[in-house]
């Protein structure tokens, strides 16, 4: 399920369709079909098509939606405290964890727990040290 590649670490996600989306001026909270939910406060880009790409359009604030029912086809995690997941639709969210006050997790319940704060990432596993006090 996750495989650390040393800088980063894949999270096997492909093929988890999204089931909801809510996004307000100060948070987005994603939830996956297999029980694993993204929350994120601070800056999000959403774009059509690779965030750094010419041409990539970001998606307007009020189109989140459009995620709903997409399946992931890679979620990477950062050391850095970024993360990027990549959907069916052509869609790419991107969290940049150095931005100022930025907090980010991605958990499924049992299995993993990443999360981003000032510009560091964290992966707790079961039978990782502090999993146990995390996890709760």
């Amino acid at each position: 399920m996750i495989e650390d590649l040393g800088d980063r670490w894949r999270i096997g996600l492909r093929g988890t369709p999204v089931l909801a989306v809510s996004r307000t001026e100060q948070a987005l909270s994603v939830t996956f079909a297999d029980g694993t939910a993204l929350t994120v406060s601070g800056p999000v880009l959403l774009t059509e098509g690779p965030a750094t790409a010419p041409g990539a359009v970001p998606v307007a604030g009020d189109c989140w939606d459009r995620l709903v029912g997409a399946t992931v086809l890679s979620a990477v995690t950062f050391r850095t405290g970024a993360l990027r997941l990549v959907f069916s639709t052509g869609h790419h969210l991107n969290v940049r964890g150095a931005e100022p006050g930025t907090r980010a997790s991605l958990h499924r319940p049992g299995a993993f727990r990443w999360s981003c704060r000032a510009g560091a990432g964290v992966m707790l596993t079961p039978g990782t040290e502090d999993w146990e006090g995390r996890e709760a």
